[in-house]
């Protein structure tokens, strides 16, 4: 089983700096061993600190959580700063699929991820470069996603 889906591009790092919640970078360099775990997973040489979100409709959430994912992690293994440490908690677990992400200049190998209690209309992509810079993508680029079966 498969899923393709379209996203739009939405820069997270676009909200100014201290409001909401840390950036999947921050997140990151606070749990290391979630880049260890993807990096087994995927097969990469590298991840590229941070994450793409994109915007979704309801369906995609729905449609990936009948998939089985390449990877779940539970939630509550993951460190937030203050005052935002219960985020992973609501969350329960982060699954992960293997993807292709197409975009107008070319496709790169990503890893989808969506929570198990997700956010509304969100998806968000990590892989071993930097999507945006790559792939010259902005504010409102659609893409295509093309899951792989697990």
């Amino acid at each position: 089983m498969s899923l393709t889906f379209e996203g739009v591009v939405h820069f997270r790092s676009s909200v100014a700096p201290g409001i909401g919640p840390p950036g999947e970078a921050h997140v990151l360099a606070l749990n290391p061993e979630r880049e260890t775990r993807i990096l087994a997973c995927t097969g990469w040489d590298r991840l590229e600190p941070g994450s793409l979100n994109l915007t979704v409709e309801q369906r995609v959430l729905d449609g990936l959580a009948k998939l089985t994912p390449s990877l779940v992690e539970d939630a509550g293994t993951i460190r937030y700063p203050a005052p935002y440490e219960r985020i992973p908690l609501k969350r329960m677990a982060y699954w992960y699929y293997l993807a292709t992400l197409k975009a107008p200049q070319r496709s790169v190998a990503v890893l989808v991820r969506r929570a198990q209690v997700p956010v509304p209309g969100r998806v968000e992509l990590y892989a071993p470069l930097h999507l945006a810079k790559a792939l010259s993508l902005s504010v409102g680029t659609k893409v295509r996603v093309d899951v792989h079966a697990a």
